[in-house]
């Protein structure tokens, strides 16, 4: 069975107990990820999540992102049927991460566009910024807008983070 952060009967009846209703109160969850957990659970039914861990939910227009823990213990067919079936359980498209260090989760979010480089940079206030590279003619092939790339690989890492779309000849340079 898939772990979840939530009981599985608050999830199931939508009826959160104190702990459960505690846990988005505190802002470390919202509602999304009661629903991303409800679909994780009718899923897990069908797909063997025996180790996979849940971690958290982001939604980027008609995108939720899935960060989950061990999820690539589990054989890659059933790995894209997981992210199909959660798609037709909330009625939006799926990106399922493994939650790991940042540069594997961006890694992941820019898939299967090509990634340049990652690097971080040190202001001079004392504050760091990553800096994401990404080739420009790539720019068809990113699941997600460069912006709000830029806008949830903040969120998941609360990190600056800043996303640059780079001609080759730049590069040569």
């Amino acid at each position: 069975m898939v772990k979840i952060p939530f009981c599985e009967f608050c999830v199931k009846t939508r009826v959160l107990c104190q702990k459960c209703q505690s846990l988005i109160d505190s802002g470390r969850y919202q509602w999304l990820d009661v629903e991303v957990s409800d679909a994780l659970l009718k899923v897990s039914k069908k797909i063997n999540l025996a180790d996979v861990e849940y971690v958290k939910s982001y939604e980027v227009d008609d995108l939720v992102i899935v960060l989950m823990r061990n999820v690539k213990r589990i054989p890659r067919g059933a790995y894209a049927q997981l992210e199909k079936e959660l798609s037709s359980q909330l009625g939006r498209s799926v990106k399922i991460v493994e939650h790991g260090n940042v540069n594997e989760v961006i890694a992941q979010l820019v898939s299967p566009a090509r990634l340049l480089t990652i690097s971080t940079s040190w202001l001079p206030d004392g504050t760091t910024e990553t800096v994401v590279k990404i080739p420009s003619r790539e720019l068809r092939r990113l699941p997600i807008r460069p912006e709000r790339l830029q806008a949830i690989i903040g969120q998941i890492s609360g990190a600056n983070v800043k996303v640059e779309l780079v001609r080759e000849r730049e590069l040569r340079a």
